[in-house]
């Protein structure tokens, strides 16, 4: 009879384990390498615009856009059972940058002056996400993510002369600007969880917004690939 009460113990025991071990709190931060895809036929029209409006129309034009960038996060989560979980935290999406350059008339019958634009994206801001998560086994589960990113993304623009790194002046005005606003965008992911060490999981995830950024910072789809250490209270 003690037997049989200490073997209902030991299972009563290893039950309240495995149910603890699928709830409760955890934190963690990641890293990851993102691509903002920056509409550069448009970007290059609202150039040109520039230009016109400080009196140096432009001649001629080539541009290229840098969108990669290393994102980071920090995030702090909760799972109500092994199958759902909420997640909350600060993201930095990084920076992507616009560069072209050509000729633009100043307004000398015989003189073009060298051109430069210099456009740089930066965003940031917080998440809330729900996770549905699919165990496989005790060390590894998959997850399937969709929240909010409540973020500010921020763009400098500048329009310079090449030859001395002076802003292009016309008759109008010279060309520069400088605008940050508010962005809200749905976020989704999947990845998947490994958990090693008792109160530790590592964690691969691929990330997407399918339009960061707003008609008066410009906009652009961003995805991220990001690999986090989490651990679990």
């Amino acid at each position: 009879m003690k037997s049989r009460t200490a073997v209902f113990a030991a299972l009563a025991l290893f039950a309240g384990s495995a149910v603890a071990d699928d709830t409760g709190f955890y934190a963690g931060a990641g890293v990851g390498w993102g691509e903002l895809s920056l509409p550069e036929s448009k970007i290059t029209n609202s150039v040109v615009a520039a230009f016109d409006f400080a009196g140096a129309p432009l001649v001629t034009w080539s541009a290229k856009t840098d969108d990669t960038s290393i994102p980071w996060s920090a995030l702090v989560g909760y799972r109500f059972f092994k199958y759902l979980a909420v997640e909350t935290g600060y993201m930095d999406i990084g920076s992507a940058s616009y560069r072209g350059d050509g000729l633009a008339d100043i307004g000398d019958p015989v003189l073009f002056a060298d051109a430069k634009a210099k456009i740089d994206w930066r965003a940031n801001g917080w998440q809330v996400s729900v996770l549905g998560i699919w165990p496989i086994d005790d060390s590894w589960s998959v997850f399937g993510r969709l929240g909010l990113f409540m973020g500010d993304v921020k763009a400098t623009a500048k329009l310079v002369n090449a030859a001395n790194g002076d802003l292009v002046c016309g008759p109008n005005n010279c060309a520069r600007a400088h605008t940050s606003d508010n962005s809200t965008q749905f976020i989704g992911g999947v990845g998947t969880d490994f958990n090693f060490m008792d109160t530790w999981t590592a964690r691969l995830e691929w990330q997407a917004m399918p339009s960061l950024g707003n008609s008066d910072t410009g906009s652009g789809n961003w995805n991220n690939i990001q690999f986090s250490i989490l651990y679990n209270f």
